[in-house]
């Protein structure tokens, strides 16, 4: 009887963390993204202007090497920008650890980073958020707070969602 409970809690224990390591490695692999949301950016006479951020790029989940439970996700934006951070995995939600990037900004209403009358403001983000997967899509929710790099405006962003489909 003894025998029979040991091999059952160990075949129960090898299922539970067998499960993790398979959602951790489920979601593994390239993604295409896009990120959009309204942020508002103070300048320094504290006027609010509301702009609209839409960027998209190639985003890459490895899983890490350190814990079992985290993944390690990489953020290549077709405008040039590249970042990283990490996550912790607990099912199918994802929460992200506290990160900081470089992004710009279009000041204007006109959003194509391609097109030279545009006016950019660069900022230094601090980012955190939480989401979820779905088979092959990934919806997290972010929420930004920056500074200008040159400048004393900031920015705040407390919904910025991003959608991320497997390629």
């Amino acid at each position: 009887m003894k025998r029979l409970f040991i091999i059952t809690a160990l075949i129960l224990t090898a299922t539970v963390f067998g499960a993790c390591h398979r959602e951790v490695s489920q979601l593994t692999g390239d993604y295409s993204y896009k990120i959009s949301g309204e942020t508002a950016v103070t300048d320094a006479d504290g006027e609010v202007s509301y702009l609209m951020v839409s960027k998209r790029g190639q985003m890459n989940i490895l899983r890490d090497r350190n814990d079992k439970d985290k993944v390690l996700v990489t953020m290549n934006e077709t405008a040039g920008g590249v970042y990283s951070f990490t996550a912790t995995v607990k099912g199918d939600s994802l929460i992200l650890d506290p990160y900081q990037f470089t992004t710009n900004i279009l000041s204007e209403a006109n959003i194509n980073p391609f097109q030279e009358d545009n006016a950019t403001l660069v900022f230094q983000i601090d980012a955190s958020g939480s989401g979820f997967s779905n088979d092959d899509i990934i919806i997290l929710n972010e929420q930004w707070n920056g500074r200008q790099s040159s400048g004393n405006a900031t920015l705040s962003a407390p919904k910025m969602t991003m959608i991320a489909e497997r390629n």
